[in-house]
């Protein structure tokens, strides 16, 4: 029996060695601290939660990326914040990253550090009343507060009508459908760690079934801020519609770009809204009448990044080249392998690591396969500067000159970036060619200038036609694209 378990084992070694098991280690992902602040008094240390983490299956290092932040520091391996007595009065905005060898994460812990803490005051609703109709559900507008310096807790008082609650964090009021007819004075109170103040708001549930002009009117957040060439979306927004049909529009001068869908109120925003702060006058109109309320949108210029650039020279190279139909995209997946995001890609790249890079090093040797369009050494020598530079998630604005538009110079990179890996001489799809000069013209003026800059603008008859299909170019670059067809395709 003995020689029996020991041939047992030997056996067991010798399967393990010749058989690797592989365990595949993912970028670090929701990296959150609860709570996501502390408040506290000048004088006195502290220190946060341990956070909580996905770890993509190794072990994760923790690090503080403002390292002027004096008084102020991490502990690597948990993750905890910590804070001394001689930390200056102020508001921190703590930038955390955790790193692992495939990649990182990031987040933010707020620390407030105040001369004094004192009670809330000055709680007010504004408007500080809604009158609704039996059957309509509906919420207040967030109320103002002077928070004294600390965290507020928000809470009813007193008898609580069945079918209406406050939101503890923000102080909104809400009621259901089932709330009764009748007129109720609610007292809200505001605590923070020091003491309270209150306030009160006047719910009335009327029986009418008359249609009145709408009420109670917000967004929440009533704000968005976005970097130059995201697009996006406010929230839904609430409203009392008075047993009314509402229809939303935008008023005054609406800037190019944004729009209002005229049954939801959700406003969005397109990739060419240019940079700058627009406030929106938003309507809600029914058979009776109308309200305005308002939201606000900023989009702020892209960063400027030292080096390479992620989102404007590494990703379009990956989607052109590798994340074609069939092949490397989000629907395919041919064997397992997505490379269309800046997570999918981590999985195949080593941070400060090229060679060790397998999503790197297969480039010219079986990927793109020989029959599909190459790379160009440029471009891979680019994606090694990439990686050995850390291999970041930076998002930015291509550098673009609309007054630059010659295909040496502007529009062949533009081609071979966002295009050729589907458009070249050996797959040749859908008759177009942008891989070299004569082609990319003969194939314009085959399909009409026209339809090109329809796709470019991702205004084609049918969205499969706009192009590139990982995601529209700038306004700049489409530009660019424009002004060179327009002015007779200079060379």
């Amino acid at each position: 029996m003995k020689k029996f378990i020991i041939f047992c084992a030997a056996a067991l070694i010798v399967y393990a060695c010749k058989h690797e098991i592989i365990v595949t280690k993912t970028v670090p992902t929701n990296l959150i601290y609860v709570p996501t602040s502390s408040t506290i008094l000048y004088g006195a240390a502290g220190n946060s939660v341990t956070p909580t983490i996905d770890n993509g299956g190794e072990s994760v290092v923790y690090s503080i990326s403002d390292s002027t932040l004096t008084g102020i520091s991490i502990n690597s391996n948990t993750g905890v914040i910590s804070w001394s007595n001689t930390v200056a009065v102020g508001i921190y905005s703590i930038s955390v990253t955790a790193l692992n060898s495939v990649g990182s994460t990031a987040t933010t812990y707020i620390l407030n550090v105040n001369s004094a803490i004192t009670a809330p005051s000055s709680l007010l609703y504004s408007p500080a009343s809604s009158t609704v109709v039996a059957g309509t559900a509906g919420n207040s507008a967030t109320p103002s507060i002077n928070t004294g310096g600390s965290i507020i807790t928000y809470s009813l008082t007193g008898t609580i009508p069945s079918g209406i609650s406050i939101n503890s964090s923000t102080g909104v009021i809400s009621w259901s459908n089932a709330v009764a007819v009748g007129s109720y004075n609610l007292a809200i109170k505001a605590t923070n760690n020091i003491g309270n103040t209150t306030g009160t708001y006047t719910l009335t549930v009327t029986q009418t079934t008359t249609v009145v002009a709408p009420t109670s009117f917000l967004y929440n957040p009533a704000n968005s801020t976005t970097t130059l060439g995201t697009a996006g979306n406010s929230a839904t927004p609430s409203i009392n519609n008075g047993l009314g049909t509402i229809t939303y529009s935008l008023s005054g001068t609406v800037p190019t770009g944004i729009s209002i869908n005229s049954t939801s109120g959700i406003i969005s925003w397109n990739t060419l809204v240019a940079t700058g702060t627009y406030n929106l006058t938003v309507k809600a109109t029914n058979s009776a009448g109308n309200i305005t309320t308002s939201y606000s949108l900023t989009v702020n210029a892209a960063p400027v990044v030292t080096g390479v650039c992620f989102s404007s020279q590494i990703l379009p190279l990956y989607q052109s080249y590798c994340a074609l139909a069939g092949c490397h995209n989000s629907t395919t997946k041919r064997s397992g392998i997505e490379l269309d995001t800046y997570a999918t890609i981590m999985k195949g790249i080593k941070a400060n690591n090229s060679s060790s890079s397998s999503y790197y090093t297969i480039i010219g040797r079986s990927m793109p396969p020989k029959a599909n369009a190459q790379m160009s050494s440029a471009q891979i020598a680019l994606i090694q500067q990439w990686i050995n530079q850390g291999a970041t998630n930076s998002v930015c604005a291509a550098a673009c000159d609309t007054t630059q538009f010659t295909y040496t110079n502007t529009i062949s990179t533009l081609f071979a970036n966002n295009c050729v890996g589907c458009h070249n001489a050996t797959t040749n799809y859908l008759g177009v060619i942008l891989s070299d000069y004569t082609s990319a013209v003969n194939s314009i003026n085959t399909i009409t200038s026209t339809t090109f800059l329809s796709a470019l603008n991702y205004t084609s008859a049918t969205s499969a036609m706009n192009m590139p299909p990982s995601g529209q170019m700038s306004s700049c670059q489409i530009t660019q694209i424009t002004k060179w067809i327009k002015n007779g395709y200079p060379q």
